[in-house]
């Protein structure tokens, strides 16, 4: 599937390490330090991929938006779970 693809490739963890060293490895929300930290696309991961129109893993790695730090933000994977209520705590 695209989204495993794109999240998959090295460009992906270049930006979540660029969010993490932005934000201290610190969840922006309730302050934790380091844990079991993630980073959240605060305009959706998948309304990028739609509003942009990525059908493929070239189209995603070209869309400024997707790659754009500003749009990311370090949570922990409660404060994760609360901001965005598709995602489970089961992880």
């Amino acid at each position: 599937e695209l989204s495993n693809l794109i999240r998959g490739n090295p460009k992906y963890g270049d930006w979540r390490t660029y969010v993490f060293q932005r934000d201290k490895y610190t969840c922006q929300i309730c302050a934790t330090l380091g844990g079991n930290l993630e980073v959240h696309h605060k305009n959706s991961f998948n309304n990028i991929l739609i509003k942009n129109n990525i059908k493929t893993l070239d189209n995603a790695l070209t869309c400024e938006q997707l790659w754009d730090i500003n749009n990311g933000i370090t949570l922990c994977i409660k404060c994760h779970a609360k901001v965005d209520p598709k995602r489970r705590l089961s992880k």
